[in-house]
């Protein structure tokens, strides 16, 4: 579950900074021209992409976390 949590954290992590930077790349796009503007479009893409495609997971292993079971952490030692 640890491995879930922390990969789900990261998701997170990563899904705001890519906001921030479509936030900024939209804010730009209005005046720039040529390359500028296909590198703010890719910086849009990517964060519309990943809210797509990498963000809904993270509702799913949330909920796979909270119903974790404790069996086997419950177990003795001797059993292992």
């Amino acid at each position: 579950n640890t491995t879930r949590l922390l990969m789900a954290s990261g998701d997170v992590l990563v899904g705001y900074l890519l906001l921030r930077s479509a936030a900024v790349a939209l804010a730009k796009l209005p005046t720039a021209r040529g390359e500028a503007a296909d590198f703010y479009r890719g910086k849009v893409a990517a964060a519309t992409f990943f809210a797509a495609e990498v963000l809904p997971s993270v509702s799913v292993r949330r909920a796979l976390a909270e119903q974790t079971d404790n069996t086997l952490m419950e177990l003795p030692e001797a059993s292992f």
